[in-house]
């Protein structure tokens, strides 16, 4: 197998220029990143950039609006500044063996990655005997570097990582299947 040449341009000029794009490669990028002050900008960027030949396309929007417009346009993801800070504040009030946490639709639900104890309830059992509340869904187990999509018969091990999906309302009950317990120390 061949080894990929691997780089990264920045450039620093009108992102709208299809020739400067040409001549930095666009047609042969794997990922172009648009982070401008300005949504309409990025958002020609990305789009002008697919139009080339770019595989991806990732672009800074402030205006939630324009979220809904990503798909259509062809544009791969995008970036909300205050969606990212919001996620960041939240995770550091989660309480419990809580990793990482994203807010998604405007706060209404959340995709929460915690650590699974062995005091936690949902250690050692099939899934399917797990009574989860309505408003929480188990999306993936990682164990290691193994990611499992969970079936009725998978069983979390302590130590594994649990990525859910919760409605905003059901977090206090995601926070308490992954709180430390007394009987952990």
């Amino acid at each position: 197998m061949a080894d990929q040449l691997s780089r990264t341009v920045v450039l620093y000029g009108d992102g709208l220029d299809q020739g400067l794009l040409r001549e930095a490669g666009v047609q042969d990028a794997q990922t172009i990143v648009s982070l401008t002050n300005h949504d309409e900008t990025n958002i020609l960027a990305c789009v002008i950039a697919k139009r080339e030949g770019a595989e991806r396309s990732l672009c800074l929007i402030n205006d939630r609006e324009y979220g809904s417009l990503m798909k259509s346009l062809s544009i791969d993801a995008f970036i909300d500044p205050r969606a990212t800070t919001v996620s960041t504040i939240l995770q550091h009030v989660r309480r419990g063996r809580i990793k990482t946490l994203y807010s998604i639709e405007q706060g209404t639900a959340e995709v929460i990655e915690a650590e699974a104890l062995e005091t936690s309830p949902l250690v050692g059992k099939p899934l399917q005997d797990v009574q989860l509340p309505d408003g929480i869904m188990i999306g993936a187990i990682v164990r290691g570097d193994e990611v499992i999509r969970p079936a009725g018969n998978s069983k979390i091990e302590k130590g594994d990582r649990v990525v859910l999906m919760a409605q905003r309302e059901m977090v206090k009950k995601v926070e308490q299947l992954f709180r430390v317990s007394l009987e952990y120390f």
